[in-house]
């Protein structure tokens, strides 16, 4: 139920069309599985879950790089164990991170609801995470929708860039959807603070999130996502008809890597692969049977609204964005972080590196320059090239 003098059908339209990061202060939604509070929100779901959850977790000082999935532990534990651990201190942070909807009880996700936002059917695919202080993801875009992020419990700072910032992209890990950059904002090198600086000071935004605040993050921004305190956010991707053109060529980069790696040893297929990647290789012949329906689709401009509802995207100009913004006063764009406030995060980020932490640097079994390689032949400008040459020959 919407409580906060915004329509719905407003409310959708600037999150469709905003061009820069929003935050909706102290939104209200009252979803009734979280009224209890986090405890017995974890108490819930201990009672109702068949199993001990697995939770990602990592030393806090392995940082020489960013805390990639494939660096985590797997720690099974109760919610109940998970706030008890954490209550205090630790050197080291948890994590049951991505769960979708339909992977929890119903009794803990009763209410979600995307409505009051103009998405009635968002909530169907929101996806929760619970978090202790420092848990973080590395710094990437997602190559499909617009996010709705809603902070239930706890804080969380979310460090955003422009879609055009020039951040040094990897598609190692690889991730469907997923695009990464190898700088690292968990904790920067010393002595690459002031280059940083330098390079990202006009483009950085940033902001904390608190209870019943909500982000509205635009597609393709770059975003460094860490937990401040214990934290419980519920968050939706909206599709868009726009999407379609990555999709191809996230299928594209899916039919590269994996045939790059098909005869590689494990080792190096764990290196390359995201965690969760590793369960979704396909064969040839489906990847291709994938690629030939979104190419089809794409040229015949099929929107089959059977499958899914896409929405059209930055349809208003952004002056009629700024009008519609001008009426609300508790949405507020994610302001630019002077460069003084980002070189002391950046610095007090870095003293995080412990020269005596356990390195992974051995992990790596794949060869530096057919990494290169793989980053420069799936980087997104080259694949964006390739797609548009396929579709002229695929049209003829």
């Amino acid at each position: 139920m919407n409580k906060n003098n915004i329509k719905p059908l407003n409310l959708r339209e600037i999150i469709l069309n905003t061009r820069q990061p929003i935050v909706l202060k102290q939104f209200s939604l009252n979803w009734s599985c979280f009224q209890v509070g986090l405890d017995e929100w974890c108490k819930t779901f201990d009672a109702l879950n068949s199993n001990v959850a697995n939770f990602e977790r990592i030393a806090k000082n392995v940082a020489e790089e960013p805390q990639w999935e494939r660096k985590r532990q797997t720690i099974q534990m109760t919610a109940g164990q998970f706030l008890k651990e954490h209550s205090k201190d630790c050197d080291y942070w948890s994590g049951l991170n991505y769960k979708r909807r339909h992977e929890l009880p119903a009794k803990c996700t009763n209410g979600i609801d995307f409505s009051a936002f103009g998405f009635p059917q968002a909530a169907d695919d929101s996806t929760l995470w619970l978090s202790s202080k420092g848990a973080n993801t590395p710094c990437h875009y997602d190559s499909y929708g617009c996010n709705i992020v809603v902070q239930v419990f706890g804080r969380k700072s979310w460090l955003l860039f422009p879609p055009n910032t020039l951040l040094t992209t990897t598609r190692i890990p690889y991730e469907e959807s997923s695009i990464y950059c190898k700088e690292n904002f968990y904790c920067p090198p010393l002595l690459n603070v002031k280059e940083y600086v330098e390079k990202y000071k006009n483009l950085a935004h940033h902001v904390i999130l608190e209870p019943n605040d909500v982000l509205i993050v635009p597609k393709h921004w770059w975003h460094y996502v860490e937990a401040l305190d214990i934290s419980l956010s519920v968050n939706a991707w909206i599709p868009l008809e726009c999407d379609l053109q990555q999709q191809i060529e996230e299928c594209i980069v899916k039919y590269l890597i994996e045939n790059i790696i098909k005869d590689c040893a494990n080792e190096t297929k764990k290196y390359v692969m995201n965690p969760n990647q590793l369960l979704a290789i396909n064969t040839k012949e489906e990847l291709f049977e994938i690629l030939k329906y979104l190419l089809e689709k794409s040229v015949e401009n099929v929107n089959n609204k059977k499958e899914e509802t896409l929405y059209d995207y930055h349809y208003l100009k952004e002056d009629q964005v700024e009008e519609l913004l001008q009426n609300f006063t508790n949405i507020k764009k994610v302001p630019l972080l002077p460069a003084i406030e980002f070189e002391k995060l950046l610095k007090t980020n870095a003293l995080r590196y412990a020269a005596n932490a356990e390195s992974n640097s051995n992990e790596n079994t794949l060869d530096y320059v057919e990494e290169i390689l793989i980053n420069s032949i799936c980087s997104p400008q080259i694949v964006k090239a390739i797609k548009e040459e396929f579709f002229q020959r695929f049209k003829q």
